[in-house]
Parts: C-alpha cells; structure tokens; sequence
C-alpha cells in the first residue's frame, strides 16, 4: 500500500510537483541561510557584502574596509592599512548589487539570504519555463528538479552572499527570450549579465558562441553578444577597475592564472593572461586535463543529477565553453570546488543543454529503466551534496569532523548567537571594530569593520592612522574548531597573542569577558583606572583553557 505523501504527489501534475520541489528548495535553503547568521556559521563575504551595500545607504556605494584588507597594498604588499573610501569595485564589478540596497536598509543582515535564495530559486523556475517550450512537462518538472538537486546548485544556495546568485536567473531568462522570440527579454539579459560581475561576461561570449554555431536564425544576434562580452570584459577589467586598485592583475588574476605570467612575474592584465595562453599551448594543455581527480569529480557532479545523457550533447558544452575552460586551466584549491559560487557559471550551459537535448529525444522517458536511472541519479547527487555539510550548513544534524570528532548540538548553536548578540550590544552602533570572522556579518552595518586578528588599525580619508574603538574575539568559538581545522588553530593563537599584546602596550582595555567571548575597548583617557582584576583573571582562564586545545592538538 502507498504512503499518505506518495498518494498526494501521484495526483500532482508534473507542474504541481515542480513548484512544490521549488518551495521545498527555497524554504529549507532559506531557513538554513538564517540558521548559519544566527549561529555564526556565515562569515567574511557574507559581512563584506552587506558593507558594501549598506555603504550605498550613505551615498558611498561600493565602500568596504572589509575588503580593503584584500586589496594588493594591504593583503600582499604589506605597505598599507585598511583604508576607508577604498570601492570593493576595484576587486569585482558588481553594479547591479545597488538594486539591493532598499531591501538592506529594511531586513538588514537577513536581507542577503532572501536575496541569494530567491534568485536562484527563481532562476529554477526560468529553466522549467523554458524546458515547456520544447518538451513534455513531466520531462520539464525532472530537469527543474533536478537542477535542485544538484551539489553545484546547493552548494552556492547555502555559501556566503555573493554576486553570481543572479546568473541561472538571467541565463535562463536569456534563453528563454531566444526561444520565444522575445528580443527585449534577450536585450535586456544580455546587457546586464556582465554588470554581474566582470567575468560573466565570458559566460555571455560563450552563449553568443552557441548562437552562432547552433541558431541561425540569432546568428547576428550571437555575433553581437560575443562583441559586446568581449568589450566589457576588457574595458571592465583594462581601464575600469584600475581605476579603484591593481587587484585584478596582481592578486586575483595572479592567484588563478599565475603559472601562464610566469615570465612578467606571475601577474599582469587579462590580455596579457590571453596572450601567454596562446604561446603556451603544452602547458595549457596539461593544465585543462590535469589533476584528473578533481577534474573527473567535478564533471560528475556536473551531470550526476541528470543521468549523465544530456553529456553528449554539443549545445551544453558550448553554452559553458569559456568558463569551463578557465575552470579547468586555474589553479588553486577553489578552482574546481564544487560547492563554491564559481560553479554557477558552469550551471546554466549544463541544464539548458539538458533541455536542448531532451526536445529531440522525448520518446526516451517512455523508458521505464531510464526514469528509474535518472531519479536514483538525481538521489545519489542530493545525498552527497547534503552529507558533504557545505558551507557547515548542516552541522545542526552532522558533525562538522568525524576525527577529531567535532559536533556543537543545536541548542548550543542557538545560545551561542544570542549570547554572541548579547555580548555585541555593548558596542556602540557607529565605533569602529575589528572582529574575528564569525561576528563579521553581525556587525557589518557600520562604516569601519576590520578582521581580527589580522587589522586592528585603519586610515581614513585624509591618510590619519586610526585603532579601532572595539575589538571582539571568542577563544572558546575557536577552540571548539581548532582540533580539526588549521585555520581555527591559527587564527586563534594569533588572536590570544595580539590581544596579550595590546593589552601590555596599554591601548586597550578589558571591558568584558565571559565564555560568550571577550570585548576589548580602546583607552582614550591616560588616566583611566587600573583594569579590573576580574576581568584579568576571565581572561586568563578563558586564555588557558584554548591554548590547553592547541596543545592537545599539536600532540595529536
């Protein structure tokens, strides 16, 4: 006998099943977006980009002292301060972020993940729209579905806020202005996909590829595209943004691309990027097929969700051409990470693709062992992209190491953010701070936010060096990771040893201390009372017992 639930889906349309699996989708992501602010589980991006946009609020759009500690003075060079007035544009030129900044100023933090989810949410719904165009609407309901399913769509669902959240959206929406014959959605598409972000614009060169290739009745259209992406990508990246910093040429192009620059020192501007490619052909060759295990893993992750038939199709390829390519020729530990937002450059090729391949093969889902191929595919990629915790969405359930074991149970996850805001209140609302990652985003919404330990000191707009009025860290928050992630080790020892400092020098002040986590307050009378014995001795302990984690660790 049928279950209750599986009694109510059979007598859902294919339709009906599509926007239930949307809902599903979109309240769960969402619910676990709010959970990892409250629990502080989101960090650095989700704060930097609630700076930047909240900036705007003051009629200084784009500004970030978050992210003028990654600019290349501060982050590499080690010749500068976090300055204020330094543009975030400098590094990625996001202008259509602006459209957000209304909805920042009523929701606040909680803002960005109604934003991500929902765009991307929406950009399903596009995909089952244009899917109907061409094929059966039960075929229709398992691509949208599917495109739910997968890791590379979960994955940037529940990241960090960030910028490529609108491209599946507008993609889809371009596409769909293609098959319909809508040339004002197709415009309109078009002209937008590379204010994303700079680089999207080679997502758009490659789907102006396919039209010329693959439709041609849009050929002039594609041929259009692919000049049009082609100037933005250069004016953006070549006169633009050199106008804010020298980020794309010496840190983010360097860290991808450095092994083609080898020979003007690892850095240099994206024409220069093109131009070693093309005298380099064997080691551009070796790069696009090497390492072969994360390149086999991301290509099965890819296509997991759709039983790997639509792979021999050209279209998907080709509408994905160029940001797999630089998918594949990166370096760097995130270059082909499943899980990050860089897969949504690869995402909307790979379903619209599906589709393009389904509208000649209808006949095969008759098949009742390719229907059962597909679903247990699309399972097994939803399994994998659950228990892989992305982005510590999950740990309410899963444990964030197995060995060493690590697992905080959610009712502490939940005291931890309330007794986090509680210990925060003490700061007022426009002092500047300097925070450890996991209070970032709850204290984004102010001019001066630097990362703690690493920037404890800023530059305002006239070159005057400036402490912070506030410092905020929490030794047991890190000690509870520390045994099992490096970077929570380090980060604390650094931590407890710049906070030591500071406090010998006389600058700051211990104004409270508890297991919540430890203010420290900037002096600014020389004859402020003696520190508090109490406090000295909260610190101490609380101090002791991380380093007693740190040394277990160093044992094991």
């Amino acid at each position: 006998m049928s279950s209750p639930p599986t009694e109510v889906l059979r007598r859902l349309n294919p339709r009906q099943r599509f926007l239930l699996g949307t809902a599903v989708f979109t309240g769960v992501a969402l619910a676990l977006q709010l959970w990892r602010i409250y629990c502080l589980t989101a960090t650095y991006d989700q704060g930097l980009f609630l700076q930047e946009i909240w900036s705007a609020l003051g009629g200084r759009p784009f500004e970030s002292t978050l992210a003028s500690e990654l600019s290349s003075p501060v982050l590499l060079e080690k010749t500068a301060l976090p300055t204020l007035g330094y543009f975030h544009i400098g590094q990625h030129f996001t202008p259509l972020l602006l459209l957000w900044v209304p909805l920042v100023a009523l929701l606040g933090p909680w803002s960005l993940p109604l934003i991500q989810v929902g765009l991307i949410s929406a950009g399903g719904w596009v995909l089952f729209e244009l899917a109907r165009c061409d094929l059966d609407e039960r075929i229709a309901c398992w691509i949208g579905l599917s495109y739910f399913a997968s890791g590379t769509v979960i994955g940037p669902s529940l990241e960090n806020f960030h910028d490529l959240c609108a491209v599946p959206l507008l993609v889809f929406s371009l596409l769909l202005g293609i098959r319909r014959g809508n040339r004002w959605l197709y415009g309109i598409t078009a002209l937008l996909l590379p204010l994303v972000r700079e680089d999207v614009g080679l997502l758009a060169f490659s789907i102006g590829l396919w039209m010329l290739l693959r439709r041609p009745r849009w050929r002039w259209a594609g041929l259009g595209l692919c000049l049009y992406a082609t100037a933005a990508v250069v004016l953006i990246t070549n006169t633009v943004q050199p106008l804010f910093g020298t980020e794309v040429s010496d840190r983010l192009l360097s860290a991808r691309f450095g092994h083609f620059l080898s020979d003007q020192g690892g850095t240099g501007s994206t024409l220069d990027l093109l131009q070693a490619m093309v005298r380099q052909p064997l080691l551009l060759l070796q790069e696009l097929v090497t390492p072969v295990g994360p390149t086999l893993r991301l290509l099965v992750t890819l296509w997991l969700p759709l039983a790997f038939l639509p792979a021999v199709g050209i279209d998907a390829w080709l509408l994905m051409a160029v940001p797999l390519f630089l998918a594949l020729a990166a370096q760097g530990v995130t270059a082909m990470a499943v899980h990050l937002r860089f897969m949504l450059y690869l995402v909307p090729g790979v379903y619209a693709g599906a589709v393009i391949w389904w509208s000649t093969r209808q006949q095969l889902f008759e098949q009742r062992w390719l229907r059962r191929l597909w679903q247990s595919c699309a399972l097994v990629a939803l399994v994998f992209a659950l228990i892989a915790n992305p982005h510590h969405s999950l740990s309410a359930v899963l444990p964030d190491s197995i060995n060493p074991w690590v697992y905080v149970p959610p009712w502490q996850q939940l005291a931890r953010g309330h007794n986090s805001r509680q210990l925060l209140e003490v700061i007022p609302t426009g002092a500047s701070v300097s925070a450890e990652t996991q209070l970032v985003p709850v204290l984004a919404e102010r001019r001066v936010l630097l990362r703690f330990p690493f920037n404890t000191r800023y530059t305002d707009e006239q070159g005057q060096v400036h402490s912070v009025d506030w410092i905020a860290l929490q030794p047991r928050f890190k000690a509870t990771y520390a045994p099992a992630f490096r970077r929570q080790a380090n980060t604390l020892a650094l931590s407890m040893a710049k906070s030591r400092q500071l406090l010998q020098q006389g600058e700051y002040r211990i104004a409270r201390c508890g297991p919540s986590g430890i203010l420290l307050q900037r002096i600014t009378d020389a004859e402020s009372e003696a520190m508090d014995p109490a406090l000295r001795q909260c610190l101490n302990q609380e101090f002791q017992r991380a380093e007693q984690v740190l040394a277990q660790r160093r044992r094991s």
